[in-house]
């Protein structure tokens, strides 16, 4: 058992003083001073940070749109629309089923696309063809615009819809996750011009293009296409900055 030293103290020295013979009177020993008791101090209670459930996106870089010094005009349906160098257009008429008129004006590089697959197509169907604005113009009786929305509604393709307007023209956008008209796995932009926007020959613009697994302009550069179409009156489309397109007489 362990002893503390302020109780044997005073013991070993009442015994030395014995042997010795002295007759001092033993002092008491002095109470010890207590110990201080150390308290110790709370430290103080971390708070987590809440870790937020939403992460905040990663902003991307998206590829700049390249320039657009070529402007091609279509004279006798009143517009002009921009496009990348060794850009051209063809306009052919397309037979409907009714007794509308549709004309179908493609936007491509003859260097990188198959032109005569658009020229020689009169079927009436959009068909895809690497780096090409395909604009069509309808006639604006009908309903037209609503019958076209009303299909790309009803195709069964994931879609978002929005409204936009461009120089004057409004149109029903339609982002689709596949092709419309041939169900191929192509990301495509639908712009439908709506009736109020027909131009004064009584036409309306519908302009689609699709990113394919071939395609070498990025959307910024199609959109920009998109945005430079402009219509002219039946006066001032001959002042029109512009290079006809192509109209070969058979297909007209």
């Amino acid at each position: 058992m362990k002893i503390s030293l302020p109780v044997i103290l005073p013991f070993l020295i009442t015994v030395l003083l014995l042997a010795a013979g002295c007759t001092q009177t033993v002092q008491p020993a002095p109470t010890p001073a207590p110990v201080p008791t150390t308290t110790l101090t709370t430290l103080p209670t971390a708070v987590p940070t809440p870790v937020p459930t939403r992460l905040t996106p990663i902003p991307t870089t998206l590829e700049p749109a390249i320039p657009l010094p070529v402007s091609i005009r279509d004279s006798p349906l009143l517009f002009t629309v921009s496009a990348p160098i060794g850009y051209a257009g063809t306009t052919i008429r397309v037979p409907t089923s009714d007794y509308s008129i549709l004309y179908k004006t493609t936007i491509f590089n003859p260097a990188t696309s198959v032109g005569n697959g658009t020229i020689n197509d009169n079927s009436g169907n959009y068909l895809v063809l690497a780096d090409s604005l395909t604009i069509f113009s309808y006639t604006s009786s009908l309903s037209i615009d609503q019958n076209i929305r009303n299909r790309i509604r009803d195709s069964g393709a994931v879609f978002n819809e929005s409204v936009v307007t461009f120089n004057g023209i409004t149109y029903t956008r339609f982002d689709i996750q596949s092709d419309p008209y041939s169900g191929k796995p192509y990301q495509t932009i639908a712009f439908v011009g709506n009736k109020a926007s027909a131009n004064e020959r009584g036409y309306l613009p519908v302009m689609i293009y699709s990113i394919t697994p071939d395609e070498t302009l990025n959307p910024a550069t199609f959109e920009n296409m998109v945005k430079s179409f402009r219509y002219y009156t039946g006066r001032n489309i001959s002042s029109a900055p512009g290079t006809e397109t192509a109209r070969p007489s058979f297909y007209q």
